[in-house]
């Protein structure tokens, strides 16, 4: 991909202050993905909020991420990150599902894990 192609994706921000609290972020961190591939992705950071940037579109392309997938990312430190994402709420043999209430106010969501 080039640099018109880059895809981000934002880093909520109670995340990113339990990561890194008042300390600057890094400016590159390590997405590992469940088949052990390693990237370089760049964090860039804007009026306060932190991204995953340059890199992460390698990411997007290797996992075949689209608008929808479920991510989930489990640090191992402040800048190695291993992620588990799940296409249409499945991925092997676990998946993810929300329930919705009978009054439609607020939804509860659930993930379930095989072992």
């Amino acid at each position: 991909m080039n640099g018109a192609d880059e895809v981000l994706l934002a880093i909520p921000s109670d995340a990113a202050s339990k990561l890194w609290g008042n300390d600057k972020s890094p400016k590159n961190v390590i997405i590992q993905t469940q088949d052990g591939r390693k990237f370089n992705v760049s964090i860039s950071e804007a009026k306060g909020k932190h991204f995953f940037f340059h890199g992460w579109s390698n990411v997007v392309e290797h996992l075949q991420l689209k608008k929808g997938c479920f991510v989930l990312f489990n640090p191992f430190d402040k800048s190695i990150f291993k992620v588990t994402h799940f296409i249409n709420g499945v991925f092997q043999n676990s998946f993810w599902t929300s329930q919705l209430s009978t009054t439609s106010l607020f939804v509860v969501s659930l993930f379930f894990q095989s072992y």
